[in-house]
């Protein structure tokens, strides 16, 4: 990717332009971290770029930015740029194109992020990132009480920045955050979950964390602030879960959040469907089984395999595994040894269906087809029956005689 993009700063360069790698691919490659967008400025106009690179994708044209497509891959292109008045604390009013790159790098939010590099490895570095590159600090750019006024989202970014990172936040830029902290209720709730998330799922979460609750940075969202403030001694947990769901039930259960508080708070951050409904899943069997850190208890992975389906298992599975890590060696049935016993692992797996059923009875058609059916599941599952279309019948036929089922007439 690497060699695709310098063919493009290549080629500006060639045509009269200045161009350079910039931003977080400069630090990155800096750090000997893997790089997976590299962004590029440079003092050709939007128009100039377009015409040179005719591959490309007028992404962010009122910004000045074009996205060219090289080999496969793109690359967002930027023409050097100062930035108007911020009116909403995250957008300038205006752009104003410039002809020096060090004008660029004064508007980028942290040091670190504010270097320039051309293809042959020359550095750009007007507010000395290295230094803090080297010294694992994150430093805002000038003023930080400035830069944290015109886009509030950098608050969160500073934050996540020092867990990916493991940087220390900078006395002066801390100070700012905490002081500017109320401004993020004016940033959409989407960009602080996906930053959060970032944090989150990073390798030094506990910097994050520790920063967030020095500087009350969730002041203005306080179930995330109470998130952050109350889970701090299991975040090394979150090392043993790879799913961001998984992590945020971790949390919700380190912080001792109720059902209704996670589910509040996966909604005030407007979590997917899917995500919340998961999420709302996890916290409902956890506050049902009631588990201890690190002390291992018995779970009848059968019955909720029945109950709830293999996925939504697995997803309970991982998460008890994280509260038991120091005690897994003590852990006597796991999800796979109960799924495999199971000799009648589905519905679907039955030897009869619900139209077999049907046929034995002159019933209305109804929700007892259904319970007959888990019936002879249970039953199969316990061993009481075998899975075969006659005895399966014969059992179904018992049951409905002696009314065991629960028979709801819909026409009632």
């Amino acid at each position: 990717m690497k060699e695709e993009a310098k063919k493009v700063l290549k080629k500006l360069e060639a045509h009269g332009y200045e161009a350079y790698f910039v931003g977080g691919c400069v630090r990155d490659w800096l750090l000997h971290r893997p790089v997976h967008d590299i962004d590029i400025c440079t003092n050709a106009h939007p128009c100039d770029i377009m015409n040179l690179f005719p591959d490309h994708i007028p992404t962010g044209l009122q910004h000045g930015t074009i996205t060219v497509k090289q080999d496969g891959y793109l690359f967002e292109v930027t023409t050097f740029r100062t930035e108007g008045i911020y009116e909403d604390f995250r957008r300038p009013s205006e752009v104003k194109y410039v002809n020096e790159v060090v004008e660029d790098l004064a508007r980028r939010d942290f040091t670190i992020n504010a270097m320039a590099m051309k293809h042959n490895k020359e550095l750009i570095d007007p507010f000395f990132g290295l230094e803090d590159v080297n010294d694992h600090v994150i430093r805002a750019v000038g003023d930080a009480n400035r830069r944290f006024q015109e886009d509030a989202l950098r608050l969160v970014r500073a934050v996540r920045f020092a867990s990916q990172l493991g940087f220390q936040i900078e006395d002066d830029t801390r100070k700012a955050m905490r002081e500017k902290a109320p401004l993020l209720i004016h940033i959409a709730v989407e960009r602080v979950r996906e930053e959060c998330n970032k944090a989150i799922d990073s390798k030094h979460p506990d910097k994050g964390f520790q920063y967030a609750q020095q500087t009350k940075l969730f002041q203005a969202i306080p179930a995330l602030q109470q998130l952050f403030d109350q889970s701090t001694l299991q975040l090394w947990r979150l090392h043993t879960v790879e799913s961001i769901i998984h992590k945020w039930v971790l949390l919700f259960f380190a912080a001792d959040f109720t059902w209704e508080q996670s589910r509040e708070l996966c909604r005030y951050l407007k979590m997917s469907r899917k995500e919340e409904e998961t999420i709302m899943y996890l916290m409902q069997q956890i506050t049902l089984l009631q588990p201890t850190w690190d002390q291992c208890q018995f779970i009848d992975w059968t019955r909720l395999i029945m109950k709830s389906g293999w996925e939504r298992c697995y997803d309970l599975e991982k998460v008890l595994d994280a509260l038991w890590w120091n005690d897994l060696s003590r852990k006597k049935v796991t999800l796979q040894t109960a799924f495999d016993n199971m000799t009648v692992k589905t519905l679907k797996e039955l030897a009869v269906d619900g139209s077999d059923i049907r046929k034995i009875s002159d019933q209305k058609q109804g929700v007892w087809i259904q319970q007959t059916l888990e019936y002879l599941w249970e039953c199969t599952v316990a061993g009481e029956l075998t899975n075969e279309p006659e005895v399966l019948l014969m059992a179904a036929k018992d049951f409905i005689q002696n009314e065991k089922a629960l028979y709801v007439d819909d026409n009632k």
